[in-house]
């Protein structure tokens, strides 16, 4: 139950933020309203584990290191990605160009600051699972957490670092799309990409698109087998208009499914194509019958 509802939520959010921001990607036009949106959804998160205890540690590890920081990301991604999107210098594409290079230099340092915990969180590993996602073992200043004030009934030692890992990694897929349209096509990228016509689109779950990407890769179909998943989701992103810069943490969160199909998309145009075929093959429209005359 506990995953159903949080998969509903968390679908729910996103869209919500999407339908606040607008089309045009990455771009955050209420700060104000998309936080609220995240601080509203995360408080219906801790309800929800308050009237309905976790049954076991192994449920509260999973909660705290996977459910949670998922959310939560969305909190840091959306305050870091407006200071560094109303920061951007109004000057040459090569001031553009060093600024994003400065603040991808950032990132990549927390990470390397980080560099046990980050492994940690890449690697899902589980040794320390217990001191790091259980509530029991808080302690008063978690390691790496800017938090001024941690509430100890929806808080762990490192869900707060798993979330800004997550975070992160969002922001360094932005700022090197952005730097990769800078050198390619350096005059008024900003305006050319604004002015941009969507021919199509992607209106499904993201999470959909992970389950076709991964299809498509394993199968060996694209470039003679020789293409990385990294290229797939990059062909599905320009293609479709579609931010899949957390492609490898979707990946994760499908293999931990536990109620729903590995390939629940995959199963769903399955059952269309069938259902679609049946019913045709069903249909025989009757011949009129030639009259004599």
């Amino acid at each position: 139950m506990l995953i159903k509802y949080t998969e509903q939520l968390y679908a729910e959010m996103e869209a919500q933020l999407e339908r606040i921001n607008g089309s045009l990607k990455e771009a955050i036009l209420n700060l104000t309203e998309s936080l609220f949106c995240i601080t509203t959804t995360l408080n219906l998160l801790k309800k929800l584990i308050q009237e309905h205890p976790f049954e076991n540690f192994e449920d509260e590890i999973d909660f705290f290191k996977n459910i949670k920081p998922r959310f939560y990301s969305w909190y840091i991604y959306v305050v870091e990605l407006y200071n560094i999107l109303s920061a951007v210098p109004s000057g040459t594409d090569q001031m553009i160009r060093d600024y994003f290079m400065d603040e991808l230099k950032i990132i990549n340092r927390y990470f390397t600051i980080h560099q046990f915990y980050y492994q940690y969180f890449l690697r899902d590993e589980t040794a320390m699972d217990e001191n790091y996602f259980l509530r029991v073992n808080l302690v008063p200043f978690p390691t790496g957490s800017e938090q001024t004030a941690v509430d100890p009934e929806f808080s762990t030692n490192q869900d707060y670092m798993f979330s800004k890992f997550r975070a992160y990694e969002m922001l360094r897929s932005f700022l090197i799309r952005r730097l990769k349209l800078l050198y390619q096509n350096p005059d008024n990228v900003f305006i050319a990409e604004l002015l941009a016509g969507k021919k199509r689109w992607w209106s499904g779950d993201k999470v959909e698109l992970i389950e076709l990407a991964y299809g498509i890769y394993y199968t060996n179909r694209l470039n003679e087998g020789k293409a990385e998943i990294g290229d797939v989701v990059e062909w599905l992103e320009d293609s479709l208009q579609i931010d899949l810069s957390q492609a490898y943490r979707m990946f994760l969160d499908i293999r931990r499914r536990k109620t729903l199909s590995y390939t629940k998309y995959l199963d769903e145009m399955c059952d269309s194509i069938h259902k679609h075929i049946d019913e045709t093959n069903r249909y025989k429209p009757k011949t009129p019958k030639r009259q004599n005359i």
